[in-house]
């Protein structure tokens, strides 16, 4: 993984906020890296990387972002499942916009949602924990990606 590879994680994302709002901005704070304990919100949408490459990538937030992002969805009534829904969905889209750019041998699983800050998931051992901090609508979330 290097820059070049974040920044097409980036792009993923700000498309996935700019057909969801158009005009209102996401704020993507500068990535950096993290070797110990990743930072996990109240829910977290993880998809597995194989092929080519290995790993994961995962979307955190907590449930007031993602109440307002179905809303703006027109989603209603707003429940824990279609929140869930959400942030699996999310976590596909931004993996799946990434395998448009890194081609067929990068390979992506259906997303696996937890809640709670104690997921008990690690990455692996042998490639750099990427944190993207996000904020939308004063609401931050992360971006956490690890390939090797």
């Amino acid at each position: 993984m290097n820059d070049q590879d974040i920044q097409v994680f980036i792009t993923g994302f700000r498309r996935y906020f700019e057909f969801l709002n158009g005009d209102l901005r996401v704020v993507v704070e500068p990535p950096y890296i993290k070797d110990q304990e990743m930072p996990i919100l109240e829910y977290t949408g993880i998809i597995g990387v194989d092929g080519k490459t290995h790993g994961a990538v995962c979307f955190t937030a907590n449930g007031l972002m993602l109440e307002k992002i179905l809303t703006r969805l027109n989603e209603s009534p707003i429940n824990r499942e279609l929140i869930c829904d959400l942030v699996g969905e999310i976590a596909n889209t931004v993996s799946g916009n990434a395998r448009e750019e890194f081609g067929p041998e990068f390979l992506i699983s259906v997303p696996i949602v937890a809640t709670g800050k104690e997921v008990s998931f690690r990455f692996p051992d042998d490639c750099r924990n990427y944190v993207i901090p996000i904020v939308w609508q004063s609401e931050k979330a992360y971006l956490l990606v690890c390939l090797t």
